[in-house]
């Protein structure tokens, strides 16, 4: 028996996915639904994981759907995690891959394509291009456990520069003087081991 939730802030498309699942996918068990990327990711660390996970990655709110995948993953190897969209699936496959998900389809797929997918991943198989559950688990905890030195203020200013602000632009946006931002990046290089900004952003940006 397949164990299954389900995670998408439209309620309709909610119920529309819980029924398809519940008649194309005989014996499966819908264990929870939810409309928050937040209680998605409750559940799934601290409650009742599924062996698979329908999430929306336009889900709103904090964590968004992407950001929600990516905290289940980083801390977990279950469940295996089915992105869906009612969007452009070219746009967010890099996005649910670099998040650790399994998978992607969008929700104007058949029940058949739907269904298909939901038991290829429930068996550990994974769809084009994906990582499994578990490689994907170690590979964005090690990003974690090696970003962790950075404090938010660091790993902010790392990332205006790496949008091509200026020093004086990420002073003016993040409220502090000009000196503090060169005193954090040298904290944040000291740390990344490196000793050049364009280092420290080339080291950033290879870990996130």
């Amino acid at each position: 028996m397949i164990t299954i939730a389900i995670a998408d802030n439209d309620r309709f498309a909610l119920e529309m996915l819980a029924r398809t699942v519940g008649r194309a996918l005989p014996g499966s068990q819908l264990l929870w639904t939810t409309t928050t990327g937040e209680r998605a990711v409750h559940h799934c660390l601290y409650e009742t994981a599924p062996d698979v996970l329908l999430l929306d990655m336009s889900l709103g709110g904090t964590p968004d759907g992407i950001e929600a995948c990516r905290m289940i993953r980083q801390h977990a190897a279950r469940p295996a995690i089915v992105a869906i969209t009612s969007y452009s699936p070219a746009h967010y496959q890099p996005l649910a891959i670099d998040a650790g998900a399994q998978g992607l389809i969008s929700k104007a797929a058949t029940p058949k394509a739907l269904v298909e997918a939901i038991r290829v991943i429930a068996s550990g198989g994974v769809m084009p291009g994906f990582m499994d559950a578990a490689t994907a688990h170690d590979a964005l905890a090690a990003t974690e456990a090696r970003l962790a030195p950075l404090s938010a203020q660091e790993r902010e200013v790392l990332r205006l520069y790496a949008d091509r602000l200026t020093t004086q632009e990420i002073a003016e946006q993040l409220g502090i003087k000009a000196s503090t931002v060169f005193v954090v990046m040298r904290h944040a290089k000291v740390k990344l081991g490196v000793n050049t900004r364009a280092e420290a952003i080339r080291a950033f940006l290879g870990l996130n």
